[in-house]
């Protein structure tokens, strides 16, 4: 843990690759860890109340305001802890802590380490075990200038399966703030973790998440993101190894509005025979918005396979969306595609709704909405219909 330490006050002032640089130290000065406005963060979000009520982890900027684990889960011997209690409770813990995400990646990382008082949630599922209900963990800043700095571990041991939920977000009383999130995500031999992340920020919120995600033989690893909402600037490049047979299905979804900067991408490295990988996003910009959509596969072996699908939509002469999908293969019989490409509504597609008595902006609404939308397979029903919501509400305000 001391060469953990070391390592990151030695890369505190290393830049990140992409995005804007930030001042970590101007935020950390202002650190209150005051746990109210949760429910007005989460209402932001397009959660309410309930899911509050079922989160088994909730952190609000330093304080954790509920840490809960439901019976079911612990009947099948489930965790779900702070992180630094695991680190207390399983001495294995430690073989993980940063093994997914290099410490000294860059100042972001370096800071959760030095600063971040090892807060977040630990998460593992025992071998065989299937959690059919999703495990809820919300993570939510409700103080001006706060830096909320979090590493979270997640283990899903061999054969067994999990959904998480992760929503990320600000009550309205938050001018300017740092959210940074480590996660690492431990996949093993013949399990199938489901991840779906949403986060809705404000338009002075600098977002730095950084994930790094290990797949092991015939595992799967499926991730929806979502972000939607104004922010100051939010950069985000996960990093999935997969081996042997091994499976991921990634897709993005960014709304951007405002002056906001977006830079969201995916990193899929095809490390075994076998590994495939698809990474499927949909971009929507209005306002002045700049959104870098990035998604990278490396194949390092043969028989592998990897696909790219990036859709743009600007919806205002202002917005700026760049799509940039890399393939690289260092092997023979690796099969590598991609397609991207920025459009507008058609207007056909317009005018044949509007003539089956629909108005325009319930057409352009309705357009709007099948664009967003992507079957992620393996979703539990209530992630659906939370994700479904969600689309609806960001379709009819972008024709608002």
């Amino acid at each position: 843990m001391t060469s953990h330490r070391e390592r990151a006050l030695k890369a505190l002032k290393r830049l990140g690759r992409y995005g804007p640089d930030i001042d970590v130290e101007k935020f950390l000065r202002k650190r209150q860890g005051k746990g109210d406005g949760a429910e007005e963060a989460l209402d932001r979000l397009g959660f309410g109340k309930e899911v509050l009520q079922r989160a088994g982890y909730v952190q609000v900027n330093e304080e954790i305001v509920r840490r809960l684990v439901l019976h079911r889960l612990e009947r099948q011997g489930v965790v779900v802890l702070p992180l630094y209690e695991a680190l207390e409770k399983f001495p294995w813990v430690k073989d993980y802590y940063w093994r997914a995400v290099p410490v000294d990646t860059d100042k972001y990382t370096a800071s959760v380490e030095v600063y971040g008082k090892q807060l977040g949630y630990f998460i593992y599922v025992p071998p065989g075990v299937k959690v059919e209900q999703p495990i809820y963990t919300c993570l939510l800043i409700t103080e001006e200038l706060e830096a909320q700095l979090v590493h979270n571990i997640v283990i899903v041991d061999e054969g067994a399966e999990a959904t998480l939920v992760t929503g990320c977000g600000v009550s309205h009383r938050v001018d300017k703030a740092l959210h940074i999130g480590v996660s690492e995500f431990y996949v093993k031999r013949g399990a199938i973790l489901r991840f779906a992340m949403i986060h809705s920020w404000g338009q002075g919120v600098h977002v730095r998440p950084r994930t790094g995600v290990v797949v092991e033989e015939d595992g799967s690893y499926i991730s929806y993101y979502l972000i939607h909402g104004s922010v100051a600037s939010v950069q985000s490049y996960p990093r999935i190894e997969l081996h042997r047979n091994a499976k991921l299905y990634s897709a993005s979804i960014i709304v951007g509005e405002g002056g906001s900067i977006y830079d969201i991408g995916t990193l899929a490295q095809l490390r075994e025979p076998g590994a495939s990988a698809e990474i499927v996003s949909r971009v929507m910009a209005r306002d002045s918005a700049r959104v870098y959509a990035r998604a990278r596969i490396e194949a390092y072996a043969p028989d592998t396979r990897g696909h790219i699908e990036c859709l743009g939509l600007p919806l205002s002469p202002s917005a700026v969306i760049e799509s940039i999908p890399e393939l690289a293969s260092m092997v023979e019989g690796a099969e590598l595609t991609h397609e991207a490409a920025i459009g507008r509504i058609a207007e056909e597609e317009l005018e044949y709704l509007m003539s089956r008595g629909f108005t325009e902006d319930e057409a352009r609404s309705l357009l709007l909405r099948g664009f967003l939308h992507i079957e992620v397979p393996g979703l539990p029903q209530q992630v659906r219909s939370l994700i479904r919501y969600v689309e609806r509400t960001l379709a009819e305000k972008a024709t608002g």
